[in-house]
């Protein structure tokens, strides 16, 4: 049995944490910037290449994204451990860490590029890959491959980073990284170029993050040294101790994020791997959404369980996941009441009926995805991720077996029940009895303030977009956001009075009202 987290006497530290709130807004900005980006560029690339070809990219994409199992969970390590010591000011035991991750990364990222070659070489035989795309489909493979050894070594940089809250620098990178991805792809494909130009501008941006992360990392701890001479067998037992539960970790969200992919390409066709992919990628703008709060919940969580206290852990943990809850509920209510439209108005005509149903599937799960998600990270800084881990496990397996046997009788369609069914099921029946064990909150609260709180101020916004969809059905994007805008400034009005508390409320006024005092800034924490 999971014993509750115990507060334990607290540790002294000298390191003060940057604030949250700056984080998360500079995810939420990040996520703006790459989905306003995504948005425009996925209709481009689909029409450039085709819906064969697109369902080859995101095919090989799928089957690459389990090379990132190499990972072993060790960047959450490096980021867990490194927080923590940073926090003591142990310098050499962070700079083992890293040492240590830098070492395992560079024989995993070498065994990532072996194995590429040799995935090269079955992909064709495995899936129903055209003629004319089959030199393509395997180059993109070996490409991947050298794609994913950078990414590994950089993961070192980039998850010290995190570890020292510096959420705001990561966007910096990433933003620019898609904005330089995106113009060199639209020149690649107005040029008539194809899926292998596509695979060289993600390795070359790659390499761009890689070094891009390693100088911000070196600025912001300069008393962090990487040599491998650092590793030891303790500090690589740490490591492994920790990424070995994240690992498997990994393994079940690879599973529920890359196999809809790989099961429709195997049972179904190619280019249903299109229809379903945009109703996907929508799933995947929403998860990188909640990851603007849930990425900021590790470090922060494992610095406060170093400090040993429970009750800044439950505070957080309560406005972290109603918070998320809060933010993804308007776009679940859209994505059901008006999934369709917006998909035909953004992807053509075509792809409305099929996509927009996967779509109504896909967002039932959504609705209560966001604070699991958020409890995720928080479990996995306070060291009580190990049962969540087994609970993901049969997460993916069960989405593995339902979308094969459901393919089988509803298609496409059978797929998106698949993933969306084991989610539900964790969602509503794990969580609440898990965060009662872990954190001592009871069932009753979590399920107010996670679900009732948010579910009640959503509301009307629900009812107007149900109506605005019945007597003024959108004729543009431009339409269709104005009247999303519209009904979203009735939704803020609700989520002031009910959304939040009103000591939330009071701290928010306060620092609109002043923005320049010290003494207002709010912090998760």
């Amino acid at each position: 049995m999971t014993e509750p987290i115990d507060p334990g006497p607290a540790t002294p530290t000298r390191r003060r944490l940057p604030s949250a709130l700056r984080n998360v807004f500079s995810n939420w900005a990040g996520f703006i910037c790459s989905s306003f980006i995504s948005f425009f560029l996925s209709p481009f690339v689909v029409h450039h290449l085709g819906n064969s070809a697109y369902g080859i990219w995101i095919l090989m994409g799928s089957l690459t994204g389990y090379l990132g199992l190499l990972n072993l969970g060790v960047r959450g390590a490096v980021t867990r451990y490194v927080a923590q010591f940073h926090v003591e000011t142990k310098d050499r035991e962070a700079s083992a860490i890293a040492s240590s991750a830098l070492l395992i990364f560079l024989a995993a990222g070498t065994l990532a590029i072996l194995i590429s070659l040799s995935v090269a070489a079955l992909v064709v035989r495995m899936f129903h890959v055209p003629p004319e795309l089959r030199f393509a489909a395997r180059t993109v493979v070996i490409l991947a491959g050298f794609n994913v050894a950078v990414s590994l070594v950089g993961g070192v940089f980039g998850g010290i980073v995190a570890a020292l809250h510096r959420f705001d620098l990561s966007n910096v990178i990433d933003t620019a990284n898609a904005v330089c991805s995106a113009i060199a792809i639209i020149g690649a494909l107005s040029a008539g170029r194809g899926l292998i130009s596509l695979s060289l501008i993600n390795l070359a941006c790659a390499v761009a993050v890689a070094f891009s992360y390693a100088g911000v990392m070196f600025r912001l701890y300069p008393t962090l040294t990487l040599r491998l001479s650092l590793c030891s067998r303790q500090s690589l037992m740490m490591v492994f101790s920790f990424s070995v539960y994240t690992f498997l970790l990994q393994i079940s969200f690879n599973v529920i994020f890359y196999t809809d992919s790989l099961v429709i390409g195997r049972y179904l066709s190619i280019s249903l791997i299109t229809f379903f992919a945009i109703a996907g990628n929508l799933m995947n703008y929403c998860r990188t959404l909640i990851a603007g709060i849930s990425t900021t919940m590790t470090p922060r969580a494992s610095a406060l369980a170093v400090r040993g206290d429970l009750e800044e852990v439950q505070g957080l943990f309560t406005k972290a996941t109603r918070l998320a809850t809060l933010m993804v509920l308007p776009i679940a209510l859209t994505f059901l009441l008006r999934g369709n439209t917006f998909i035909r108005l953004w992807m053509g005509r075509d792809y409305a009926d099929v996509s927009g149903r996967v779509l109504w599937i896909l967002s039932l799960a959504l609705i209560f995805v966001a604070a699991g998600q958020v409890a995720t990270s928080i479990m996995v800084g306070i060291d009580r991720y190990k049962s969540v881990v087994w609970i993901v496990c049969c997460e993916a397996l069960c989405n593995l077996i339902f979308s094969i046997v459901l393919s089988r009788s509803m298609g496409v369609f059978g797929v998106a029940w698949g993933t969306t069914l084991p989610s539900l099921a964790v969602s509503l029946m794990f969580w609440p009895w898990y965060v009662h064990r872990t954190l001592r909150i009871s069932v009753l609260s979590y399920v107010t303030s996670t679900w009732i709180r948010p579910g009640t101020a959503v509301i009307p916004f629900g009812v107007l977009s149900y109506e605005i969809e019945k007597l003024w059905p959108a004729s543009s994007l431009f339409v269709f956001f104005s009247q999303v805008g519209v009904c979203f400034v009735v939704f803020l009005i609700t989520s002031w009075f009910v959304g939040l508390t009103s000591q939330e409320r009071t701290t928010y006024a306060q620092k609109l009202l002043n923005p320049l005092s010290g003494t207002a800034v709010h912090k998760l924490s």
